[in-house]
């Protein structure tokens, strides 16, 4: 089990990024984490992975740490930043991160290759490759880790219509063999198509969580727009909102 347990993190201004957030992720569950823009998910996202000290909380992969090699290894995380090593080809920066972790099968890895169809590309530096064919390499090296669970912010930006249905379908194979999968997005109807469970988080606090039928019927409502404007938006706001709109 993946759990986050009361993870808070205050900046030196006495900001709160995130106050108190616990979740629990079971095995072969998707969980999708929205939220407006500054609600604090990347704040989330990086005390757990430790590229921020939280305040207080930890994280934990059964009974790891987030501080342990353990956690590390089992753990994957897919940042919406292409954070490459540009200077390499695709193929250099799969074997390098392969030569990382253990157990990367190599028809597994070249599976994936063909899969997201970049093989004829791959001896090319990954510095001349578009927004999409980075986040392709991004994800090929993410899948082929097997980790016991994955954390992915925003990844279907930059991707095109096919990718993100190889994405998707990626996804379900791998919690179905027994991984978890925590996905930030703004995309509320992926969300609504892939997720099992959906927590709205706003002003650094997780505000609801619950499956999308759940969520809809707490907010007497067909629409999972609707369910995030009127859970994560403040009401005067939402209410400004529909004003506009219906002036235009």
């Amino acid at each position: 089990m993946f759990k986050i347990d009361n993870i808070s993190k205050q900046y030196s201004n006495g900001f709160w990024g995130i106050k108190n957030f616990t979740l629990e992720l079971s095995e072969g569950e998707i969980i999708c984490l929205s939220g407006p823009n500054g609600s604090g998910k990347t704040t989330l996202i990086n005390s757990i992975f430790g590229i921020i000290n939280p305040t207080s909380g930890k994280a934990y992969l059964d009974e790891f740490e987030n501080g342990t090699i353990q956690f590390k290894r089992n753990v994957f995380y897919v940042p919406d930043e292409l954070l490459l090593i540009e200077a390499l080809t695709g193929k250099e920066y799969i074997d390098f991160v392969s030569k990382i972790y253990i157990d990367i099968k190599e028809d597994f890895k070249n599976n994936l290759v063909n899969l997201f169809h970049i093989d004829t590309y791959l001896n090319e530096p990954i510095k001349t490759y578009s927004h999409g064919m980075k986040k392709k390499i991004q994800l090929i090296t993410a899948f082929m880790v097997k980790s016991k669970a994955m954390i992915l912010d925003e990844p279907y930006r930059g991707l095109d219509v096919e990718a993100i249905i190889i994405l998707k379908k990626l996804i379900r194979k791998y919690v179905s063999n027994g991984g978890s999968a925590i996905i930030s997005s703004h995309d509320l109807v992926s969300a609504e198509q892939l997720c099992d469970r959906m927590a709205i988080i706003s002003c650094g606090s997780l505000l609801e969580l619950g499956t999308i039928e759940d969520l809809k019927y707490r907010y007497q409502t067909d629409d999972i727009d609707e369910v995030f404007l009127k859970c994560s938006i403040k009401q005067d706001r939402g209410e400004d909102i529909e004003k506009l709109i219906n002036s235009l």
